[in-house]
C-alpha cells in the first residue's frame, strides 16, 4: 500500500480530532474540508472572526459545514491547565494579563485546547513560523517525559521508480536544532524512531547517524560528538531487535548497499538506513531540500518531536496535501 494511503487508513481508525490555528489560510480550509469528507478527522476552526472565516471558504469555494468553527473564547479551556499556563509565564517575569492575551491569540489558544483534552493534535505552521510555533508549543504543551530536545523529522517521499530509495524513509533534524551536540542527536535518533514505529509498524528501524566519515575514514574533532551520539543511541536500543543503529556513517554508505558493504562491511544499517540523523541544522536542510527539489522525494514537514502532545509545524511553502498527510499523520498512535 501506498506510504500516503497507509497513513490516512491508520489515521481514519483513531477517529481523532484536529484544531487548525491558521483558520485565515485557504490551503488550511481546504485540507480541513479533505479531512472531515473523507473521514479521516473531526477539524476544529479556531478563529477571533468567524465571518471572515466564512468569507475566505466562499471564495475559495470551500464547505465548511462539516467544520467546527469556533470563536477563540477562554471559557472553552481548562481553567486550571489556563491557571498552571499564567503561573508559569508570570514566574518567568511575564504581567499576568499579558499571559492571557496570548491565549486570545489562535496559535497559542490551539494549543491550550489540546493541552485542555478537546482535541488530539494541533497542526500549524503554514503561516506562522517555526519559531512561533515552537514557542507556543514549549510554553503551553512541554516536552515529552524522559526527552531534553525537542526537534523534527521529514517524511521523505520517494518518486516512483527511484533507483535507490524504494520507500519512505525519515530525515532528522532538519528544522530545528542548529548544533545538537552528542546527547540531543541521541535524543533525536530516540524521538524519531517512536515516530517510525508509529508509521511503519512492524518494520525494523535502521538508523544511521550520519557524517562525512565512515567509521573512521577521516580523522577531525568535529566527528567526536556523531561517534559518541553514537554509543549513546546504541545503548539505549540495546536489546530491541527491531531497531539498528550505526555510525559514523556517509550518506552514501547509509543508503547505498554496495557501497554501505565496501565502506562498512558487517553494518546492520550501512546501505539499508530508514532513518538518517543529521550531524547539524545546515546539514539537513539543505539535505532534504536537495532530496527534494534534484531528487523529486515529497518532503512531509518538519514535523515537531519531542512535545508532551502531538503538535506539528508546517513549511510556508505547503501545499494543501502536506497539511492533509500532516494532519493524519499527527493522529497515528
Amino acid at each position: 500500500m501506498d506510504i500516503r494511503q497507509q497513513v490516512l487508513e491508520l489515521a481514519k481508525k483513531t477517529k481523532g480530532k484536529i484544531i487548525l490555528p491558521e483558520s485565515f489560510d485557504a490551503r488550511v480550509l481546504k485540507a480541513a474540508e479533505m479531512l472531515t469528507k473523507n473521514g479521516i478527522a473531526s477539524v476544529v476552526l479556531p478563529s477571533g472572526n468567524i465571518g471572515e472565516v466564512k468569507k475566505i471558504a466562499a471564495d475559495a469555494s470551500i464547505d465548511l459545514s462539516e467544520i467546527e468553527v469556533i470563536d477563540i473564547d477562554q471559557s472553552l479551556l481548562d481553567n486550571n491547565k489556563v491557571q498552571e499556563f499564567v503561573v508559569a509565564r508570570t514566574t518567568k517575569g511575564m504581567e499576568e494579563r499579558d499571559a492571557l492575551a496570548l491565549l486570545k491569540k489562535p496559535l497559542y489558544f490551539s494549543m491550550m485546547y489540546l493541552k485542555s483534552g478537546k482535541c488530539d493534535a494541533c497542526v500549524g505552521g503554514a503561516v506562522y513560523d517555526t519559531a512561533d510555533v515552537l514557542r507556543a508549543s514549549i510554553h503551553v504543551i512541554g516536552t515529552a517525559e524522559g526527552i531534553k530536545i525537542i526537534s523534527s523529522y521529514f517524511l521523505m517521499i520517494p518518486p516512483a521508480n527511484h533507483p535507490i530509495v524504494k520507500e519512505p524513509v525519515m530525515f532528522t533534524d532538519c528544522g530545528v536544532n542548529p548544533d545538537p551536540q552528542a546527547l540531543g542527536l541521541k535524543d533525536i535518533a530516540v524521538s524519531t524512531v517512536s515516530n517510525f514505529k508509529r508509521l511503519f509498524p512492524g518494520k525494523t528501524a535502521n538508523v544511521a547517524m550520519l557524517s562525512f566519515s565512515t567509521k573512521g575514514s577521516a580523522g577531525n574533532k568535529g566527528l567526536e560528538k556523531v561517534i559518541e551520539a553514537t554509543k549513546l543511541a546504541k545503548e539505549h536500543f540495546k536489546g530491541q531487535n527491531d531497531v539498528n543503529v550505526d555510525g559514523e556513517l556517509q550518506f552514501d554508505a547509509s543508503v547505498v548497499p554496495t557501497v554501505g558493504e565496501r565502506k562498512a562491511p558487517g553494518s546492520a544499517v550501512a546501505g539499508k538506513a530508514n532513518i538518517l540523523v543529521f550531524p547539524d541544522l545546515n546539514a539537513g536542510n539543505i539535505g532534504y531540500k536537495i532530496a527534494e527539489r534534484f531528487g523529486g522525494f515529497q518532503a512531509l514537514g518538519p514535523i515537531i518531536q519531542g512535545l508532551s502532545l502531538p503538535v506539528s509545524d508546517l513549511s510556508r511553502g505547503s501545499g494543501v496535501e502536506d497539511i492533509y498527510l500532516i494532519s493524519a499523520i499527527m493522529l497515528l498512535k
